[in-house]
């Protein structure tokens, strides 16, 4: 039975946590799958042993894993909840990320694709947000976030995010392997830190996170993020992808 007061408190908070959605077995077989594909990601960090893979539901040895947590029985009812059954999709924007660094920032389209958003209002009580739905293949406290921080807007330039941030109170989330964090990509947040990220267990440990983020079909700002967010993977493969021999 569907749990409201998650619903409720993600309208509030901007995230809620849906506990151990994954078994232990899917944890492990996800672990693997990652770690046996890591030459097709992109390095987007300095340390060797990070990767990143944006997109990652186009790739054939992603896409079953998109397609397992997009129709996972537990996040579809949240959706379903969540969007008092209007008709909702995997809006293009997914990630999977190994050890992977980040800095303070929200989901929105930010710096050069913030145009995209231009004739929308992220933050209109009647846009319906777009969700996040983030997939832990290993417990950890990396997760910080800013309650509350979806609902006031916020600049999309990833430098003001990060002095917004430090005058805010911050949530630190402890999530255990096959908890799945659905988060509004309004909230303000961040991943683990360079100085984490350097730690050398990580090179036969992985820190592992998989994403993928949902909106109404109809939604204005569903529309906007994936516009903008395919010019954005064009453009992270030329970076990324194109150039690995």
């Amino acid at each position: 039975m569907f749990d409201s007061e998650l619903s409720d408190g993600l309208n509030t908070n901007g995230y809620c946590v849906l506990r151990q959605v994954f078994d232990p077995e899917t944890v492990t077989r996800f672990r693997a799958l990652t770690q046996n594909h890591l030459e097709e990601m992109g390095k987007t960090r300095s340390q060797a042993h990070s990767f990143h893979l944006a997109g990652f539901h186009r790739f054939n040895a992603f896409c079953g894993m998109h397609s397992e947590i997009a129709q996972n029985q537990e996040i579809v009812e949240f959706l379903n909840s969540h969007y008092e059954n209007a008709p909702h999709y995997a809006i293009g924007l997914s990630d999977i990320t190994v050890n992977r660094s980040q800095h303070w920032h929200t989901d929105l389209l930010r710096g050069q694709y913030a145009s995209f958003l231009g004739s929308v209002d992220p933050w209109s009580t009647s846009t319906a947000p777009c969700l996040k739905a983030l997939l832990y293949l290993q417990d950890g406290k990396s997760l910080r976030i800013v309650p509350g921080s979806h609902l006031d807007p916020s600049p999309l330039d990833d430098d003001a995010l990060e002095q917004l941030a430090s005058s805010d109170t911050i949530k630190q989330l402890e999530i255990k392997a096959g908890d799945v964090v659905m988060m509004d990509i309004r909230a303000l947040h961040r991943g683990s830190t360079d100085q984490e990220m350097n730690d050398p267990v990580l090179m036969t440990d992985p820190k592992i996170l998989v994403s993928t983020v949902f909106g109404e079909i109809s939604s204005p700002l569903s529309q906007a993020m994936q516009l903008g967010n395919t010019h954005r993977m064009i453009a992270w493969d030329r970076d990324f992808l194109c150039s690995k021999p």
